[in-house]
C-alpha cells in the first residue's frame, strides 16, 4: 500500500516535471522525459517526510522505439518505494547522470551504456564494463545482429598457427 504522504509528493513533481503517475502492484511509478530526469530523481530523493534516498537499481530498456531507463528507489529511513522511468530518444540516447545523487549508480549507468548505447552525460569514467573496447554494437539492443542459429551451429575449428 501506498502511503498518502508519498502519493501527494509524487503527484506534485509530476505536474512539475510534466510526468505520469500510475499505480502498479503497490507501487507508485513516474514516467518522465529524459530532459526531467535528474530534476524528478533529486526531488524525490528530497521529499519532506517521505525521501526516496536510496538507489536500488538502474536498468535500461529497449522498446524498440525509445529507450528507458527505470530507476528503482526507495528510503533509508521508512517503507517508501517509488520507480521512475526515464524515457530517452532512440536517435539521440542521452541523459543526466545520477553519479553525483548516488555514487552507486556508476556502475550501473556503466552497464546501461554497454549493453544500449545510453550515454549519461556528466559519468565520470562512462566506459564499457562487460565487452572489449573494440567490440561493435550493443548486445542489447533489440536491431543488435546476431548470426544465425544455422551459423552458430557450424563447429569452428582453429587452424595452427593462428
Amino acid at each position: 500500500m501506498v502511503n498518502d504522504s508519498l502519493r501527494a509528493r509524487v503527484g506534485e513533481l509530476a505536474a512539475r516535471v510534466k510526468g505520469e503517475v500510475e499505480e502498479s502492484l503497490g507501487e507508485l511509478e513516474l514516467t518522465v522525459n529524459q530532459q526531467n530526469a535528474l530534476e524528478a530523481l533529486t526531488k524525490a530523493r528530497n521529499f519532506a517526510e517521505v525521501p526516496c534516498d536510496f538507489l536500488h537499481d538502474l536498468c535500461g530498456m529497449d522498446l524498440e522505439d525509445h529507450f528507458e531507463i527505470v530507476y528503482q528507489l526507495s528510503s533509508l529511513g521508512g517503507p517508501q518505494r517509488l520507480r521512475v522511468v526515464a524515457r530517452v530518444e532512440r536517435e539521440n540516447p542521452v541523459i543526466d547522470s545520477v553519479t553525483g545523487l548516488w555514487k552507486g549508480a556508476d556502475f550501473l549507468e556503466r552497464e546501461a551504456f554497454d549493453m544500449f548505447g545510453i550515454h549519461f552525460q556528466g559519468h565520470p569514467n562512462l566506459k564499457r564494463i562487460y565487452m572489449w573496447d573494440d567490440f561493435e554494437g550493443f548486445p542489447l539492443r533489440k536491431d543488435y545482429v546476431t548470426e544465425s542459429h544455422e551459423q552458430r551451429a557450424v563447429m569452428r575449428v582453429r587452424k595452427e598457427g593462428e
